[in-house]
């Protein structure tokens, strides 16, 4: 093999290292976080940065937004593993300013790519999954968690999706959240290492 063919493959090599580096660093620099839960003696993985979505209000004021905080976890009680989604809504707009109610829990559907993935609801606790310490909720007042179950290829299949937004209803009239903060290399990381991985 000649010089300048071996110094070329060299290059490519080196070259393919360095753009497939900074998205292996990526999702390796976010392992989510797994403690032991000692009000529910379960062990619990979350996401260590929760996806973020907002839906703007501008009629009510130039950045007034809802938000959603969308985190997932797993609850391992005894070898026997269940997906969660905690879905926290919440608002910079001032209450007084808003008409009706907020985001209904359900339905919940997330639009990833060109799937409608519909989330089921267990319940407003937590607790009740196994969880017995609020897992990244949003700043200020208490905000009502939902949780919903999901599965791992689920969870899979969102993280890797291009296009994400969350469709909710309030008072019967959908509308979308947007991505505020895309945090899918976290997601990634969660889904890696729950499925031995990493």
């Amino acid at each position: 093999m000649s010089r300048l063919r071996r110094t070329r493959r060299l290059w490519l090599a080196a070259t393919a290292l360095l753009v497939c580096a900074p998205s292996a660093l990526l999702a390796s620099s976010q392992p989510p976080l797994e403690y032991l839960d000692e009000q529910t003696a379960a062990t619990i993985t979350v996401v260590s940065q929760p996806l973020m979505f907002a839906y703007a209000r501008r009629e009510l004021a130039a950045n007034a937004r809802d938000y959603a905080t969308v985190a997932a976890a797993a609850v391992n009680r005894g070898g026997k593993i269940n997906y969660v989604v905690i879905v926290y809504f919440w608002s910079t707009v001032d209450p007084r300013l808003r008409e009706g109610s907020g985001p209904a829990a359900e339905p919940l559907i997330v639009q990833a790519d060109d799937r409608r993935i519909s989330l089921k609801l267990q319940g407003h606790s937590p607790r009740e999954a196994g969880i017995g310490v609020a897992v990244h909720a949003p700043p200020g007042d208490d905000v009502q968690p939902n949780v919903y179950s999901t599965d791992l290829p689920t969870l899979r299949f969102i993280s890797e999706s291009r296009r994400l937004g969350l469709q909710v209803e309030s008072d019967g009239t959908p509308f979308t959240y947007d991505v505020w903060e895309d945090r899918r290399a976290a997601l990634k990381a969660f889904v890696r290492h729950m499925n031995g991985e990493d």
